[in-house]
């Protein structure tokens, strides 16, 4: 390719919107554009490296037998009126799965049609296609673009460790360090970033990480009294917020309760925590196997505890209301709660004589930064904020209960098909891969996914060994973009650091017969020859050293 008919070149100016580098530096460098409505043109350079990418993410899939494939469009939104109409109900983790966002159930119906043996599995297919989302982030470039190409992969009779293997193995070949992040049956593969993006704990002694949510710690204790006091209501207007409260009563703010009232599917449950904490709705939902919840309006509230909002408390709740309390208020003694009493309080309540002591105490609480980690004995838990690439799913026998699919076992017997589903955004990982690779100068190109091997610059007096070179190269398979442009050498080589190519090669006066050989990285350039340069693109074997 000549870059001086190079459809896209470097722009001087940094862009004043952009507030991530890889979108800062992919439109500097020319590897993508604007569009309306906040997506981004793929320009030709940008183009390439989605190539490498795809090419990569391809090969690694066939590994283990997959087969490309060619899906429609129309994938909707996770939070479009279409994917929430056609939602399904799992019910191992209790929550509700979008139907229509992805190909895996007509992937399954037809697979469940095609009388599949045993012999014939796993079965593993792929394919690409555009998708887009609501939550853009036109700021941050490619990372969270209205518009994105997701890669799709799913495998029948095999377990999701085959297309996870896949993709971390793509990912690292492309030079990007994505990081596993475990919920409900899914694997999530996320970055870590400075800009505003969701938050998840992770502990750096043994990398345990999660979502917020989600995430567990052990369970604090903190000093407890061994006499029981006097139970008492204490009249306190006003007091809802836990940190007043527990300065207007003299007791710490760890002993004050947090009780929250939520309606489950025509039933309601009270969830209790320390103040300090928040109630965790996810791990809420899987202690009381509901699809979802949500807090119970305010009449609700009133007509069950007799008093507003924010004085609700555990003791003298109606039978028919599933108290939940969290694992860190198992040994508390004295502790405070809603008297469900408009402006009052009760204070040292404790198990067994004031509140009915559970059989079992659950996690319900959302985890904070600093606390112990609960997978190891060491660790403590930090905030990240990560973004997202991709996942991998196990759905298990769904489409089988759903959509008849099955397959003929070596019995002859009809057997239910499990399925993985597993996503990649390629648009999102070119970013990626730019976020982990670039220095002051510009980007820094992972061999496997450059958009060229090689950027020759030709300066005064060397047009003509330049274009004899780039033939040759060309004619060695060795993908060369040429700076064929009349621009001084601070320009070409300013540009050249900017796109990033590994190796740069310079044909001047200076040297000669011989070639300047660059790596991106390196301080100081040397001299080979023609047929050294052609053998170090190559690489021993022949091959192009990618």
């Amino acid at each position: 390719m000549r870059y001086s008919s190079l459809f896209g070149k470097t722009v001087r100016d940094k862009p004043r919107n952009a507030v991530s580098r890889s979108h800062e530096l992919l439109l500097r460098a020319g590897f993508i554009r604007p569009a309306p409505g906040g997506g981004f043109l793929l320009l030709p350079l940008g183009e390439r490296v989605v190539e490498r990418i795809e090419g990569i993410l391809a090969r690694e899939l066939r590994r283990h037998g997959g087969q490309m494939l060619g899906l429609p469009g129309g994938r909707h939104s996770a939070n479009s009126d279409t994917a929430r109409s056609l939602r399904l109900h799992r019910r191992e983790s209790g929550f509700d799965y979008p139907f229509a966002e992805q190909h895996e159930a007509a992937l399954a119906m037809l697979a469940g049609g095609l009388s599949l043996s045993y012999r014939e599995l796993p079965l593993i297919v792929a394919g690409r296609q555009w998708g887009s989302r609501e939550e853009a982030r036109a700021n941050q470039g490619l990372l969270r673009a209205a518009e994105f190409l997701f890669h799709s992969a799913y495998a029948f009779g095999a377990p999701a460790n085959l297309l996870a293997d896949a993709f971390q193995k793509a990912l690292e070949r492309a030079g990007v360090a994505a990081l596993p992040l475990g919920t409900a049956g899914t694997t999530e593969y996320v970055i870590r970033t400075e800009l505003p993006a969701r938050e998840v704990l992770e502990c750096e002694a043994c990398g345990y990480r999660a979502d917020v949510e989600t995430a567990e710690s052990r369970a604090p204790e903190w000093p407890q009294e061994e006499q029981p006091g006097v139970k008492e209501a204490v009249y306190g207007p006003g007091f809802i917020q836990v940190e007043p409260l527990a300065k207007f009563l003299g007791i710490p703010v760890h002993q004050t309760t947090k009780t929250l009232l939520f309606a489950t599917g025509g039933r309601l449950a009270a969830a209790c925590v320390p103040g300090i904490y928040d109630v965790s709705e996810t791990k809420l939902a899987r202690v009381l196997h509901c699809r979802g919840l949500e807090l119970a309006p305010a009449e609700t509230v009133r007509e069950l505890t007799r008093s507003e909002v924010g004085y609700a408390g555990p003791a003298g709740l109606p039978d028919s209301v599933e108290v939940v309390w969290d694992l860190s208020t198992e040994r508390r003694t004295n502790f405070e709660a809603g008297a469900n009493r408009t402006d009052h309080h009760m204070i040292n309540l404790n198990f067994g004589r004031d509140v009915v002591r559970p059989e079992r105490f659950f996690d319900i609480r959302v985890a904070r930064e600093g606390e112990r980690c609960a997978r190891c004995p060491e660790g403590t838990l930090v905030a990240r904020r990560v973004l997202a690439l991709g996942h991998v799913t196990e759905l298990g026998d769904l489409y089988a209960d759903l959509l008849g699919a099955r397959f003929l076992d070596k019995d002859k017997a009809t057997r239910p098909l499990r399925v993985a589903a597993a996503g990649l955004d390629v648009t999102a990982v070119l970013a990626a891969v730019v976020e982990a690779n670039s220095d002051g100068r510009g980007i820094v190109w992972p061999r496997a996914v450059a958009p060229f091997d090689a950027h020759l610059i030709s300066l005064p007096l060397a047009e003509e060994a330049a274009e004899a070179l780039y033939v040759r190269l060309t004619d060695a398979g060795v993908d060369t973009m040429w700076d064929d442009r009349p621009e001084s050498a601070g320009v070409k080589f300013g540009d050249a650091d900017l796109v990033g190519i590994p190796v740069r090669l310079v044909l001047s006066k200076r040297t000669g017969d011989k070639v300047e050989w660059k790596e991106r990285t390196a301080e100081q350039g040397e001299l080979l020859t023609r047929d050294e340069v052609i053998g170090r693109l190559r690489g021993n074997d022949g091959h192009l050293a990618r």
